[in-house]
């Protein structure tokens, strides 16, 4: 075989289209649609996520002068906080809030992200210059940018983002005898991108890298597509960034780590239930994938790639053992497009045998009912809770301060950014006192369920003193209607004491809002 033939040759008959310019025409345009249809969600429909707006608190106090795990708490490494920062000083620099640059810039990289892997994949398969090529770029786009609306901006789709150039160069590389594809640039971002999806969630992530680089170096043989420019830049990152905290970031080894450890990283969904959720598509449209090309030896090299990363991921999300979607959100829409890239080489349709045919509308129809699903919930949601709570303190303050002693983060956030508020407690809710105590009912271990006691009697303790000390316009608690919370966190002298000065200003079920009474 000459170095210039082909390793994995494209369809023959794919030359540049002389098709109609409609049938180009029309899938550019959903993919610019699926870029406005984000783009607003995320600024009009979707309120920030909880997770995202806790973030971009982080980031305000941050720049304010306070010190990450000394002042406040997060659970999550530093990265994490580092990612969502650019829009913090966007909105310091320009007076426009930093969610408008943050759905701003999910759209502008998700689309360079793609324009990248269109690139690649165009120089190495005529296929992608085809109409289909344009149909599932517009597909890409939308699994990319809008597959999960209420989970618009989160760590996990900048992830997803990152990783699609090294899929796409992987994909080009395979056709070459000698594995090389791509050009410098395209190599360093790839790597780059690779290294932002390990360190949004070391070492979980990881995974989606190694199953497909260990499946190709095992077809050539060859260790070789192991040690390619982008794996070593994205591992050098890595390794470089695990350093960085272990040297300058002593606080989060020996404050945060331990209570991660304790209460956070044991409340795990069972196994099966987990498997039940997302990993269920996945594993169903893979399944769907190789039925409908009559078998794993048909599918398609671009395919396997993109099926490896996304199975790889299906460990990292049993793992976390959470069950939420936004640690779903990579390994669905990689399988999703996974899907799309062997659609263009199912062939001939009304010549395919009977169960083809039925793999590939089954897979047609899972998709459909996922995205339907999602956008539903997301459009259909009540934010009337919220609505309500932002009008009566905004009615009755002008940028409190706020704590928050709720048994999630969903109270205070993004409550605390609409009302324009500051939060100053050390934790962004009392998620640590509600986790330990399920794991105090769950265990029957005497010496663990002491320890629990303590670290969950201990951050009551904590929760009475901060209000003590800070006297917050706004304290924040919920769900209502639990009795056994209600008997944990309100019913403790400490909380009582320090609540004596405070009435309810307005209350959901999920959310009860205590005001100061000025004296």
């Amino acid at each position: 075989m000459s170095r210039a033939e082909p390793y994995d040759k494209p369809l023959a008959g794919f030359g540049p289209s002389s098709r109609p310019a409609w049938r180009i025409a029309a899938p550019l345009f959903l993919t610019f649609l699926a870029a406005a249809y984000a783009a607003w969600l995320a600024i009009a429909v979707v309120p920030t996520n909880v997770d995202v707006s806790w973030l971009l608190v982080v980031c305000e106090r941050l720049l304010n002068g306070e010190r990450l795990n000394t002042d406040m708490l997060e659970t999550n490494p530093p990265f994490s906080i580092w990612l969502y920062m650019p829009f913090v000083l966007l909105e310091r620099l320009t007076g426009i809030a930093a969610e408008f640059w943050l759905a701003l810039g999910v759209v502008c990289l998700g689309l360079a992200s793609l324009v990248v892997c269109a690139r690649i994949l165009t120089r190495a398969d005529p296929i992608y210059r085809q109409a289909g090529g344009f149909w599932v770029l517009a597909a890409a786009v939308f699994m990319v940018l809008c597959f999960l609306p209420d989970q618009f901006g989160q760590r996990e789709q900048f992830a997803l983002i990152g990783i699609l150039p090294w899929l796409a160069l992987q994909c080009a590389r395979q056709r070459q005898p000698d594995f090389v594809a791509g050009s410098l640039a395209e190599r360093i971002v790839a790597g780059l991108g690779a290294g932002v999806m390990v360190m949004v969630k070391p070492p979980h992530f990881a995974l989606a890298f190694v199953v497909p680089s260990l499946c190709l170096a095992w077809q050539r043989r060859s260790p070789r597509p192991i040690l390619v420019t982008e794996n070593l830049i994205g591992a050098a990152m890595a390794v470089f960034y695990v350093a960085s905290i272990a040297i300058f970031d002593r606080s989060y080894l020996t404050e945060v780590l331990p209570l991660v450890r304790e209460v956070y990283l044991p409340l795990r969904a069972p196994l099966l239930d987990n498997l039940e959720n997302w990993p269920k598509i996945v594993l169903l449209l893979s399944t769907a994938i190789v039925v409908g090309t009559g078998g794993l030896r048909h599918v398609h090299w671009d395919t396997r790639i993109a099926l490896a990363s996304a199975l790889g991921l299906v460990p990292a999300f049993l793992l976390m053992g959470k069950g939420w979607p936004n640690h779903a959100l990579p390994m669905v829409a990689i399988t999703a497009i996974a899907f799309g890239l062997q659609l263009l080489r199912f062939g001939d349709f009304p010549k395919a045998g009977i169960v083809r045919k039925a793999a590939l509308m089954f897979g047609c129809v899972l998709l459909l009912q996922a995205t339907t699903r999602a956008q539903y919930d997301a459009l259909t949601r009540d934010s009337g809770p919220i609505e309500r709570s932002v009008g009566a303190i905004r009615y009755s303050f002008d940028q409190p301060t706020i704590i928050s002693i709720a048994s999630q983060m969903q109270a205070a956030f993004p409550l605390t950014r609409l009302v324009g508020g500051r939060f100053v407690s050390r934790n962004p809710g009392a998620w640590m006192v509600s986790s330990a105590q399920k794991l105090v009912d769950r265990t029957d271990d005497p010496e663990q369920k002491r320890r629990l006691e303590i670290i969950r009697d201990q951050a009551i303790g904590d929760f009475a003193a901060e209000i003590a000390a800070k006297q917050p316009d706004i304290v924040l608690a919920g769900p209502a209607g639990n009795p056994s919370w209600d008997a944990l966190m309100h019913g403790d002298k400490r909380i009582m004491a320090a609540l004596r000065n405070y009435r309810v200003l307005h209350a959901e079920p999920a959310i009860t809002v205590y005001r100061r009474i000025q004296r």
